[in-house]
């Protein structure tokens, strides 16, 4: 019964890590490809990865084509320990964004 139990768990860990990048980020979150999250950890908007303003940079959607760089949406195209996105503050260029991870509780 408890062997049951455990590869119901195992199961349902691997269900939710594998194949569902749209709810959860695994690892570093390089494939993470969710609709949802376009805010940072502090609740900064995100800058659209498209535009230059108000933070320039070279995570354009045309170098990164496999990063999913659509609309303000975070995302890690460059390793970073989580998604992230450039934030359209001023005063603050990224943020990494508060996107759970597959499999915790």
């Amino acid at each position: 019964m408890r062997s049951a139990a455990v590869l119901l768990f195992l199961a349902g860990v691997l269900a939710s890590t594998t194949g569902n990048e749209e709810s959860c980020q695994v690892g570093k979150g390089q494939a993470y490809r969710g609709t949802t999250v376009s805010v940072t950890n502090t609740g900064k908007t995100c800058q659209r990865w498209d535009s230059q303003s108000p933070h320039s940079h070279n995570k354009k959607p045309d170098r990164y084509p496999s990063s999913g760089l659509e609309d303000n949406y975070c995302r890690n195209p460059d390793g970073e320990p989580g998604v992230w996105c450039y934030t359209t503050d001023p005063e603050t260029r990224w943020e990494l964004c508060d996107v759970p991870y597959c499999g915790k509780v």
